[in-house]
């Protein structure tokens, strides 16, 4: 989907990759006919709600892309994941280590109690 067309013609893709005539993609994003036309005739610019309904209403249009018609690199997203995983593991793994000493702390500063049940049964 990357390219050099202009917004007009990344609406015409979705459109026609979605099978929509201008009626049924106006009915879908619940926007008037003519408002359509008038954005694939190339007469008029998408509003800024508009787009937000495009993007909205399409699970898989790139907001990037869309507008700017540049699509957001998934390996490079993956890679941002992998290490923000990474980090939280870290941290969980740090925060374990401290909840464990800690328990191991309190257990040895308990007094040696009898249990409630040694006490009652002699």
């Amino acid at each position: 989907m990357e390219g050099k067309e202009n917004i007009t013609e990344r609406i015409l893709l979705i459109m026609e990759k979605e099978g929509h005539s201008v009626s049924s993609f106006a009915r879908k994003l619940g926007i008037s006919w003519t408002t359509v036309n008038n954005i694939v005739s190339g007469r008029n610019m998408p509003s800024y709600d508009n787009i937000v309904k495009i993007i909205e209403g399409f699970e898989w249009v790139d907001a990037n892309w869309l507008v700017m018609g540049q699509k957001s690199e998934p390996e490079m997203d993956k890679k941002k994941l992998y290490s923000v995983i990474a980090t939280q593991q870290k941290t969980i793994e740090s925060q374990q280590k401290t909840i464990d000493r800690l328990t191991a702390r309190l257990v040895q500063e308990l007094p040696d109690e009898p249990s409630p049940k040694a006490a009652n049964a002699g």
